[in-house]
């Protein structure tokens, strides 16, 4: 979605699991599913689609996973670790107009 007149149309907020709004990065094992959740909405009455996007290790590309609408503007989206080391996340959200 792209900002109108200034407007963000979308927004991702209420994400879980986080340590200090995001300073520090969650621990988990190698092999253990974490299990991101956050609020997302928008404006108007677009069908909304959200992933979670991940990039493990140091590499260049980034990779997505599904995430499914809750309730109440809930969404969750599972990621597994398959090795040692940082995960950066990034959530992503798109509306489709009815």
């Amino acid at each position: 979605m792209h900002a109108i007149e200034g407007r963000q149309r979308v927004v991702i907020e209420g994400v879980k699991p986080e340590i200090d709004s995001g300073r520090f990065p969650i621990k988990r094992t190698v092999g253990e599913e974490v299990v991101v959740e956050a609020d997302i909405f928008a404006d108007g009455h677009d069908v909304l689609a959200a992933v979670l996007r991940y990039r493990p290790g140091h590499a260049a590309a980034w990779q997505e996973t599904p995430m499914a609408p809750l309730v109440n503007d809930r969404w969750r989206g599972p990621l597994y670790r398959r090795r040692a080391g940082t995960v950066p996340l990034h959530r992503a959200s798109v509306g489709r107009p009815l």
